[in-house]
């Protein structure tokens, strides 16, 4: 579905991604797993066009998107959830659900979907009226991931999506995120800061490290790995879904 092939991305003269290459297969979730500053949501960035790559390509389902602008990339099936949320605080929750929606001229389909939503995360719809800005730091992460949803994409990119959550309601994220991977075939790439739950979500992972992929291979066996737990575990890694 996705293919990235020796991506380089630059910052004014910062060098963030060298030769970046993955894929996905079609209902794939995939973890990129690094430390802080090492490219993760460059790549993320680069795939969804809000940062334009200087080198290389990104094809979707064989046509090629390098150099689309973002506005189209979502209409390719592509939907970005950034780090930080970056909901319209001083707007609705069914206005910035409408927004997700906004490269889609099927008013009567985009009804139903925000009713989907507001299943799918029922706290939406008991805050559907109420300024997002307003809702808790749980409730505006779902807000975001149903936003992102409204595009009707085949591509989620996640970045950071349990970022300064507490524990319980990051899991329910965590469940959502499986049940849009396993009941709606929703393909996945995730940029997590807890290692152990995207190791736990995925199928594959990639490992980058100052803007290269320096390991890469099915999610059971980067868990398992010395060099990963040392690195990204911690000494009491534990299998998350045990």
């Amino acid at each position: 579905m996705l293919v990235v092939s020796n991506l380089h991305t630059y910052y004014g003269r910062i060098h963030a991604l060298k030769g970046i290459s993955l894929h996905m297969k079609p209902m794939e979730v995939v973890a990129l797993i690094g430390g802080n500053g090492a490219g993760k949501s460059t790549v993320l960035k680069s795939i969804s066009g809000i940062v334009r790559s200087a080198s290389g390509s990104i094809t979707l389902n064989g046509d090629d998107i390098t150099h689309v602008s973002p506005e189209k990339i979502v209409m390719s099936g592509v939907s970005h959830v950034p780090e930080g949320r970056r909901i319209f605080p001083r707007l609705t929750v069914e206005d910035n659900l409408l927004l997700g929606a906004f490269t889609r001229k099927d008013y009567s389909e985009i009804k139903k979907d925000m009713a989907r939503m507001q299943e799918l995360f029922p706290v939406l719809a008991k805050r559907r009226k109420q300024y997002a800005g307003n809702l808790s730091g749980g409730e505006q992460q779902m807000l975001a991931i149903a936003r992102g949803l409204m595009s009707r994409p085949m591509l989620l990119l996640l970045d950071e999506p349990t970022m300064g959550l507490a524990p319980v309601v990051a899991k329910d994220i965590y469940r959502q995120i499986r049940y849009l991977n396993k009941e709606r075939g929703l393909g996945i790439l995730i940029v997590e800061q807890n290692a152990r739950v995207a190791l736990g979500l995925a199928d594959r992972g990639y490992i980058i490290e100052t803007g290269r992929i320096v390991l890469e291979g099915n999610a059971s066996e980067l868990r398992q790995s010395n060099e990963i737990k040392r690195a990204y575990l911690g000494k009491d890694y534990r299998e998350v879904w045990e």
